[in-house]
């Protein structure tokens, strides 16, 4: 009997494992996720994103307003629902992500010289934080769209995503 106690213990731990509740962030706050595993973190208005372990992200004051900015050190999975004319911008160290409702990626650790951006629903507008000599247009990335961004060569390439590419993006969510 207590081995069966003990057992069923374990898979109801193993079955919860890394599903802790949501966080939910107010203006102008800094969260860095320290679970281990992936959280969902929801914003003001209402959009989520999936943050990896480790990922810094930060909401800038101004989201009370209406302007959703965030910046973001690491991964995360965007769903971010239409909000009237309101377009939500995602600040990394090398990329200004622009757009309505939509789902993305994006895998921008500070760290690391390249970042990427795959667009599974929607359209973002994205553009360079820097100036570039060579290149310093703006890319307009569809449903199924992926962006590479390498700053130490200062490439920014945009590429169509293979469907295993698309569906193993999505499962991620």
């Amino acid at each position: 009997m207590r081995m069966s106690i003990v057992y069923l213990f374990a898979v109801v731990l193993a079955a919860c494992h890394g599903r802790g509740p949501n966080i939910r962030l107010g203006n102008g706050t800094r969260y860095v996720n320290h679970t281990g595993n992936a959280q969902w973190v929801i914003l003001p208005d209402s959009s989520r994103i999936k943050v990896s372990n480790g990922t810094e992200v930060v909401l800038r004051a101004e989201f009370a307003n209406g302007d959703r900015v965030v910046e973001l050190n690491g991964e995360g999975m965007f769903e971010v629902p239409t909000a009237q004319g309101k377009m939500i911008v995602v600040m990394t160290r090398n990329l200004v992500i622009l757009g309505p409702g939509t789902r993305f990626r994006v895998d921008a650790v500070r760290s690391r010289p390249g970042e990427e951006v795959d667009l599974l629903e929607g359209q973002l507008t994205i553009r360079k934080t820097y100036h570039s000599d060579l290149d310093s247009l703006p890319e307009e990335l569809k449903s199924g769209d992926m962006l590479m961004i390498n700053r130490e060569i200062d490439l920014m390439e945009k590429e169509k995503m293979n469907p295993d590419e698309l569906e193993k993006a999505r499962a991620k969510f």
